[in-house]
């Protein structure tokens, strides 16, 4: 072992540390993103093409991957280039030490359970989308931007029905309401429960592109769930709903997700 660290090197072994952590931290930018599955599907296209020029004598093929190779860099910021933006404006704006707002997530998380409930018996529809490791910035670029702690009083007059925005979902970073009004993906999936309207819809969509929790309330039947990897829980009531959420700002991984939104069956869309 030692000879082989005298080969390597001591600036080799930080060399490859350095990369390993870059490579880690922007998987982690990416990760669950639509981005995420663009990187696997070039990843996967280039090293099949790959292979395929190094066993037949396909001489197009193999000049065309020389000249990939080449341009590696200018295709990522062409592909990526609006994910790289986003990175390199949020770059420095998450702090080592919780702020006080962080600090505070059960006051927010009681006062979105109070919100919510109150919603529910008035019939009015709410959608408000919590942000966890996957920046949502894009969301909220598109909404109009509030910056304000997040209290039942401003949810409920932002959903209030003569509110202009009340359309629009709420995004929430870092434990404040950073914008409202903004507009997220619709699901694709065709499975998905046909009584889901545009809100249901929209709370699967951007949980399947981010990590991002997804907090509903139906203006129909008055419901309250939550979407999480694309998967729909009903919450019974505004506490069912206050224990769920802290389980998942709690929980790191996919199994915790899973336990904290109700132990159902990974089943892409499925209401309960």
């Amino acid at each position: 072992m030692s000879e082989l660290y005298h080969k390597i090197g001591y600036w080799a072994l930080v060399d490859i540390g350095i990369i390993a952590i870059i490579i880690y931290q922007l998987l982690l930018l990416i990760r669950g993103t639509r981005a995420m599955q663009m990187v696997l599907g070039i990843l996967m296209t280039v090293g099949f093409a790959f292979f395929i020029s190094q066993i037949y004598p396909l001489t197009t093929l193999k000049w065309l991957m020389d000249k990939f190779y080449s341009s590696i860099i200018i295709i990522i910021v062409i592909l990526f280039q609006e994910d790289i933006r986003r990175m390199l404006s949020r770059m420095g704006k998450k702090t080592v030490f919780p702020t006080q707002e962080q600090v505070s997530s059960k006051q927010m998380l009681d006062e979105i359970a109070r919100a919510c409930a109150a919603l529910s018996s008035k019939k009015i529809g709410a959608l408000i989308i919590i942000e966890r490791n996957i920046l949502l910035t894009r969301y909220v670029d598109v909404g109009i931007l509030i910056d304000a702690k997040v209290s039942k009083e401003l949810l409920l007059a932002i959903f209030h029905p003569t509110a202009p925005i009340h359309d629009g979902a709420i995004v929430i970073q870092q434990g404040r309401i950073a914008a409202a009004g903004c507009f997220l993906p619709l699901t694709r999936d065709e499975d998905v429960d046909p009584n889901f309207g545009t809100r249901h819809r929209a709370a699967i969509g951007i949980s399947e592109e981010t990590d991002a929790i997804s907090v509903v309330v139906s203006e129909e039947t008055s419901s309250i769930s939550i979407a999480v990897d694309g998967i729909v829980v009903r919450k019974s009531d505004a506490k069912d709903l206050r224990k769920s959420l802290t389980q998942l700002l709690n929980t790191e991984t996919a199994d915790g997700n899973e336990t904290a939104i109700g132990a159902v069956k990974k089943t892409k869309c499925r209401s309960v």
